[in-house]
């Protein structure tokens, strides 16, 4: 008998809160259903195109609701600024997010920290370290590892997406953790990167159906239709051991006395070892948010390239005027390489390597052009759909680097491509250099063309990518060869001085 009142009450409760608010004047969306809301209509794969398609009906910015939970998703970069970042008082917390916080158990990560005095201090870790005058400390480490990289693909071309993903769990580790990464097989390399596919198997952060109806995050694996929640095993302890085996490495060897210079050993000997969680934490998001992504604009840009002889001829043409015949790329080259810059600036648009980001949450009742927008509400910017917006990108599913040319009459788009890609992440800026320097010493040292068969005739290469919370391009079949008689003494003499 008292499920049956506590039953009509809660029924009571969720309709007068429904009534409530169709008397304001929500933003448009898809027609909910009563109690329900818009349960059936929530995207379970590739839910930012999806939200995109909504958008063509309802415009850029679309409410629904879950079970009496709030959702709002902005598909316009404009609307975005105005609201994530000129209100940002009010939309910088975070929501509870069940999948990432709880069935994965990455609670501890910056992205998923609330609001609040721990979250400042977690921001002003990363953003001291990694401020803009801080980046050349960085050049050295990101210039060794390309020029590791240049040597891997002149002894081992075929295997370029394992030296890539070398390449960039190498440069974060070392400017995180003091620790050289020198081949694939590294330990700690190993270990940080199973952690980093536990994150990417949960999928989009907050856009999750466990995320919008939370207690499904208690029924058990092995109940029929629990596929949705159901991880690869020893996924926890992948994240885990993600955080703690390198940050303690590094703790034992500052006791030795032979730690490197790091983000962490300096930040531990700045606080004098007050807020080892703080730092362990931030050291491990920073490593997670910085491999994968660097990874994923790395093969992006690859795959286009590939793709696109006539972009990666100009693009070596460039290389060639500037630099000349018998040295390798520098970090000082880079303001007199423009057309490079182009091609950084498409491979985040194309790609759109972050399609959604991380959620905010609305703390307080707010309006925008009219719209009443409630407490409480998960807001969702759907940065796939800014960086693809056809009135802003024609053709957006072109890769075309020409669209970021200046000069002559041109006029680029107005959006820095950076912003929805990475989001507000503090280690963006070292992530661009290291997509820089890699994206200039291969284009200067090789020649990328389509794999062949046994019959030499070019294997297709499927442009598409994979649909996950960090976006990659599908595995494909390429070649890899010196451009020039005298590219390999480049290369193995730099390799000599490192």
């Amino acid at each position: 008998m008292w499920a049956v009142y506590l039953l009509a009450i809660s029924v009571t409760i969720i309709a007068y809160r429904l009534s409530l608010n169709r008397n304001k004047h929500l933003p448009p969306g898809p027609k909910p259903h009563f109690l329900l809301g818009n349960l059936f209509d929530v995207p379970t794969d590739a839910a930012w195109k999806v939200y995109a398609e909504w958008g063509k009906k309802y415009g850029d910015i679309i409410y629904f609701s879950v079970m009496q939970k709030s959702v709002i998703v902005i598909n316009s970069a404009s609307i975005a600024h105005d609201l994530l970042d000129k209100r940002s008082a009010i939309y910088s917390c975070r929501p509870h997010v069940p999948m990432a916080g709880d069935v994965i158990g990455w609670n501890w990560a910056l992205p998923l920290v609330p609001y609040g005095e721990k979250f400042r201090r977690h921001r002003k870790y990363l953003s001291q370290y990694f401020a803009k005058q801080c980046l050349p400390n960085y050049y050295p480490i990101q210039l060794k590892e390309a020029r590791r990289l240049l040597n891997d693909l002149l002894d081992d071309p075929d295997n370029y997406r394992q030296h890539i993903e070398r390449l960039a769990g190498a440069v974060i580790m070392e400017i995180v953790y003091g620790h050289e990464v020198k081949s694939f097989d590294d330990e700690f390399l190993q270990v940080a990167s199973k952690g980093g596919r536990t994150i990417a198997a949960a999928g989009a952060v907050g856009a999750h159906i466990v995320d919008l109806i939370p207690p499904l995050r208690f029924i058990p694996d092995w109940l029929p239709g629990a596929g949705f929640k159901r991880l690869p095993p020893g996924t926890r302890e992948d994240l885990i051991a993600m955080r703690d085996v390198p940050f303690n490495h590094v703790k034992e060897k500052m006791k030795a006395g032979t730690a490197r210079p790091s983000y962490t050993s300096t930040l531990l000997e700045e606080t004098k070892f007050q807020d080892e969680e703080g730092i362990r934490d931030t050291a491990g998001n920073s490593y997670s948010a910085g491999f994968d992504t660097t990874l994923s604009a790395l093969m992006t840009a690859v795959i286009a390239l590939v793709l696109d002889p006539v972009i990666q001829a100009r693009a070596q043409a460039e290389l060639d005027s500037v630099i000349g015949r018998n040295r390798l790329p520098e970090f000082s080259d880079r303001d007199k390489l423009p057309f490079i810059h182009c091609i950084i600036n498409e491979t985040f648009r194309w790609g759109a390597t972050t399609p959604v980001g991380v959620p905010h949450r609305l703390t307080q009742d707010d309006t925008y052009n009219g719209y009443f927008l409630p407490a409480g509400t998960t807001i969702i910017a759907n940065a796939w759909a800014m960086l693809h917006d056809p009135t802003m990108f024609p053709d957006p599913e072109r890769f075309d680097p020409d669209r970021w040319l200046v000069g002559e009459g041109r006029t680029p788009p107005p959006l820095d491509p950076r912003g929805p890609a990475f989001g507000t992440c503090p280690g963006k800026d070292i992530a661009e250099n290291t997509i820089w320097i890699v994206i200039v010493s291969m284009l200067y040292c090789f020649k990328l063309t389509p794999g062949l068969d046994e019959n030499g005739k070019e294997i297709h290469i499927d442009n598409k990518h994979t649909e996950h919370s960090v976006r990659h391009p599908k595995p494909f079949k390429c070649a890899i060869k010196p451009r020039r008689p005298n590219t390999a003494t480049l290369i193995r003499d730099a390799q000599e001085y490192q």
